[in-house]
């Protein structure tokens, strides 16, 4: 068994902290010699510099790969997402000499050692990745919508493992780009509808505490958590891995979704001054989240009058 986990990221210059952050709490929780990939097109000097000297202070290799620019220049984009998701398609290709890689997103932060995960047994698939807690679960239309059945799971496209050999052997991103373009669905996340239509039958099924999701399904779901010290203790440790899924973000004051201080651990010494003294403002942005979370549900966003 290699020892070597190839760690896979995709970012541009605005997630670069994200991304520091991220590879931190996965060094400290490895044993494991640790590779990681960059795949992108436009990230700066500087900061491709300040990833190569973190990784290597973490004692890990790190190789940046750039890719052409325009080589997803009409693909489907929209909200925050941007061409780089699509990036982590390019990696079988891009890492022929190796057996598996790892994708993660930077918006993650690792709580327990992921070599289990790592090594586990493809059974014959072209990847490993953990159902969407809300997408499987809550919002059923969506899978209609992109042609998936009843059988069928959705998975999240923000931790996949990638069987390189066999998805060289049956994946051809041309393939993928005329079905793309003729498939005629709208994808409201685009890369990770594309994963789910086009791999469905190739992808094994992870355990959801390896991309455990930390927003709240519901405003029952946040007083469970808030209330409940079970709750909170029981989620912890089944989590290996916390994704941070959704526009509030852990290193936006205003968050208040789950693992926030394991993440603030790492967060503070990333900080500008104006960015602490912004966090004495939390409690504040927090109940405001939250006022605002409750008036969405019971009011289905209207402002009244």
């Amino acid at each position: 068994m290699n020892s070597v986990m190839n760690i896979v990221i995709t970012v541009d210059d605005n997630y670069i902290r994200p991304a520091l952050i991220m590879l931190e709490s996965l060094f400290e929780q490895s044993h494991a010699q640790i590779h990681v990939y960059l795949l992108h097109s436009n990230v700066c000097g500087q900061n491709l510099g300040r990833l190569a000297d973190h990784v290597s202070r973490l004692g890990g290799a790190f190789t940046d790969i750039r890719v052409p620019g325009e080589l997803f220049e009409g693909a489907k984009v929209n909200k925050y997402f941007t061409k780089e998701m699509y990036y982590r398609l390019l990696i079988p290709q891009l890492l022929p000499q190796e057996e598996r890689a790892l994708y993660l997103d930077p918006d993650i932060i690792i709580m327990h050692p992921i070599e289990e995960f790592y090594h586990s047994d493809f059974e014959g698939m072209q990847m490993i990745a953990v159902p969407d807690y809300l997408g499987d679960s809550y919002y059923p239309e969506r899978k209609q919508n992109l042609g998936l059945d009843g059988n069928d799971r959705y998975v999240n496209s923000g931790v996949i493992l990638f069987n390189i050999p066999l998805m060289n052997e049956r994946f051809h991103i041309d393939e993928m780009f005329a079905f793309m373009n003729t498939c005629g669905l709208t994808l409201e996340f685009p890369d990770q509808d594309l994963i789910n239509v086009y791999f469905k039958d190739s992808i094994r099924y992870a355990p959801r505490a390896y991309n455990y999701t930390t927003e709240y399904v519901s405003t029952g779901d946040f007083v469970r958590y808030v209330l409940s010290p079970g709750y909170r203790r029981s989620e912890r440790q089944r989590a290996v891995i916390a994704h941070y899924m959704g526009k509030c973000k852990p290193w936006k004051p205003s968050y208040y979704y789950k693992f926030y201080r394991i993440y603030q651990s790492h967060l503070k010494k990333y900080l500008t001054p104006r960015e602490r003294r912004a966090l004495l403002l939390r409690p504040w942005l927090v109940l405001q989240s939250v006022v605002s979370a409750v008036w969405r549900v019971v009011f289905g966003g209207r402002k009244g009058g």
